[in-house]
């Protein structure tokens, strides 16, 4: 079924117009890897920030509040060029084991990134209060930021 969706949509106008254009993908992957480093340059700093190694002089809502913004047009952003991506090569994307696997993991981060954010707006000191908690949400969105990066890499490859 999905590889009947991937010829439908690689045969549409839109898909043969985007692989017509040499410079498409190149600039739409630039893109793309831009807002990634949006995104894994603040999960970082969030991360660290969440495990108490870093950034001990301002408060976590305050860098929350700072950050997720840039967190979420960055997003935003992926999701677009993503799009745009995968329908100027759906075969390459969709029929991609690796691309599912980065796409669970991407879920997975959006979910911790939007508790973490949820529960300071309810409550600023709520992580400071769940040291563990705090500490082991910051070491799985790391962990989740570096496995999405390795799986984006083996899209080419698998």
């Amino acid at each position: 079924m999905i590889s009947q969706f991937c010829k439908w949509l690689d045969a549409t106008p839109v898909s043969q117009t985007f692989q017509s254009l040499v410079w498409f993908v190149p600039t739409v992957q630039t893109v793309h890897i831009l807002s990634i480093a949006v995104v894994m340059t603040s999960v970082g700093t969030l991360a660290g920030k969440l495990a108490g190694i870093t950034g001990r002089d301002q408060a976590l809502a305050t860098m929350v509040s700072s950050i997720m913004p840039w967190v979420w047009c960055a997003l935003a952003a992926l999701l677009t060029t993503g799009l745009l991506l995968t329908v100027a090569e759906p075969s390459r994307e969709l029929l991609n084991a690796a691309f599912r696997a980065k796409m669970l993991m991407v879920l997975a981060m959006v979910g911790i990134l939007r508790l973490v954010q949820v529960r300071l707006r309810e409550d600023p000191d709520y992580w400071g209060r769940r040291r563990a908690a705090a500490g082991g949400l910051g070491a799985a969105s790391l962990l989740l930021a570096v496995t999405i990066i390795v799986a984006g890499r083996w899209i080419a490859y698998i």
